[in-house]
């Protein structure tokens, strides 16, 4: 039996990562054990590798854009580059990991957790078995693809979500992408602009049906991707399908038949299967079988904590880590701090980049305000116009009562950077004030949404409002 740890941390996805990070930095002695990959899908699969692809596509886009407008010649993309470019960084990044837990004095131990009490663990590798101790544990395990029983998953002509990347370098030419959400709309993007015919299909009326993107944003989304060349059937699912050595023949549930040489299942997570014990221990599962956590994220067996997809909610790498920072302090320092998702951006990389933070117009009408949105097109932006940038906009929700900050989404050229204003003046004490206060550098995206906010709050305050209140997500630290 080795030194007892103040927190062993199972898993080294990004929430697993972040917790042992987190935990280390509050002054405690962590352990983490990975049986595979450091680094979990998003370094490995998703985030990191997905987010070069989209870089290089996105630039793309943009140089066929400028044809004719300062740009010449023929642009094309070279995916067997651009595959090799992404291998490397991910190499590079997992090579770096390590390190990066030494400097903090975590230990890295490789092998298959099993979890013999609420305090010990025992871990089997390559090195044999040992049993490690720890005040506290934080589980981070992760979630899987949600299979599809009209479309069974064979990890060649029918491939689940999480091995979008491999797929790509398939080069496959006509693709058909199952699930009209985050994944859907970027793979859609990614396959199309190396050269696929894609069809996107979804059981909605609508892509992105996430409360948190507003339906403004979907509609230009889809827009745009039809536009460029995707089909995008809504309201289709599969009723069945067939798979041979040169393709897969999908039959929909309106009886029209389609041949793709791939299917990209992009429906969902569901739980992995409990391998490491905390059933056993009587840690409570919903009735899919996420790992139930109160908002500390502790769950039913006091000290043992749940991190990222195991435990449902957003299922997103930003999620997990503020599930990470959250865990990692409580469990080190015995805290209470809370789980808070309105304040953790969603970044969608897409033919229109989006990103939005906290309550979109219906959920904040729903959550009892009376919401108002002050809506900045990027038609009115010196640099939009500029560069030639695809239409686009801010919109930024508050209640129009009393001034309170409640979200906002961005749609185009530097939404995942400017998201972050928006998340900023959320957590203010100046609310929508805030963005007012900033000077800012000209011509950026930025200045448009100051000065739409300076206009809108001048007219504001013209009411004569009684009642002002910061954002509802102020720090109040």
């Amino acid at each position: 039996m080795s030194r007892p740890y103040d927190v062993a941390v199972v898993g080294c996805g990004a929430g697993g990562y972040q917790a042992a990070v987190t935990a280390a930095q509050c002054g405690a002695r962590v352990v983490l054990i990975e049986r595979e990959g450091a680094g979990g899908a998003c370094l490995n699969r998703a985030c990191v590798p997905k987010k070069a692809v989209a870089h290089v596509a996105s630039t793309l886009a943009l140089a066929r854009g400028l044809l004719g407008r300062g740009l010449a010649g023929t642009v094309s993309g070279d995916l067997a580059a651009m595959m090799v470019h992404e291998q490397a960084l991910v190499a590079d990044l997992q090579r770096g990991l390590p390190q990066r837990l030494k400097a903090l004095a975590i230990d890295l131990v490789a092998g298959h957790a099993r979890l013999v009490s609420a305090h010990a663990i025992a871990v089997t590798g390559d090195r044999g078995a040992t049993t490690l101790e720890a005040r506290r544990v934080i589980l981070a395990t992760g979630a899987r693809s949600r299979p599809l029983a009209s479309c069974p998953i064979d990890h060649d002509r029918v491939v689940a979500a999480d091995r979008l990347i491999p797929l790509l370098a398939s080069e496959p030419r006509r693709l058909l992408c199952l699930g009209g959400g985050a994944t859907g709309v970027e793979a859609a993007f990614l396959f199309h602009a190396f050269g696929a015919e894609v069809t996107l299909a979804t059981r909605g009326d609508r892509l992105l049906a996430r409360p948190m993107i507003s339906e403004r944003a979907a509609r230009l989304l889809e827009r745009k991707l039809s536009e460029s060349g995707v089909t995008i059937l809504k309201k289709t699912s599969v009723a069945a399908t067939r798979v041979d050595e040169a393709g897969v023949t999908v039959t929909f549930q309106d009886g029209h038949e389609g041949r793709f040489d791939r299917v990209l299942v992009a429906v969902g997570s569901v739980p992995r299967p409990d391998e490491i014990g905390y059933r056993a221990l009587g840690v409570q599962c919903d009735a899919e079988g996420f790992v139930a956590t109160r908002e500390t994220l502790e769950t039913s067996v006091p000290g043992i904590y749940a991190v990222g997809d195991m435990k449902g909610g957003p299922m997103t790498a930003a999620a997990a880590l503020h599930d990470g920072r959250i865990a990692g302090e409580n469990a080190a320092l015995d805290g209470h701090r809370r789980r808070n998702y309105h304040q953790v951006p969603m970044v969608i990389d897409s033919i229109l980049p989006l990103a939005a933070v906290g309550l979109s117009e219906d959920l904040a009408e729903r959550a009892g305000f009376a919401p108002e949105v002050v809506y900045i097109p990027f038609g009115v932006s010196v640099k939009a116009r500029a560069q030639g940038a695809a239409p686009g906009f801010i919109e930024i929700v508050h209640d129009e009562e009393t001034g309170q900050m409640l979200g906002g989404c961005v749609a185009g050229g530097g939404a995942d950077e400017l998201v972050h204003l928006v998340l900023a003046a959320c957590r203010s004490r100046r609310g929508l004030w805030s963005l007012a206060d900033l000077d800012y550098g000209h011509p950026t995206y930025g200045e448009e949404l100051g000065a739409a906010v300076s206009a809108h709050l001048a007219g504001f305050m013209r009411s004569q409002p009684t009642v002002f209140r910061p954002g509802i997500y102020a720090s109040t630290e």
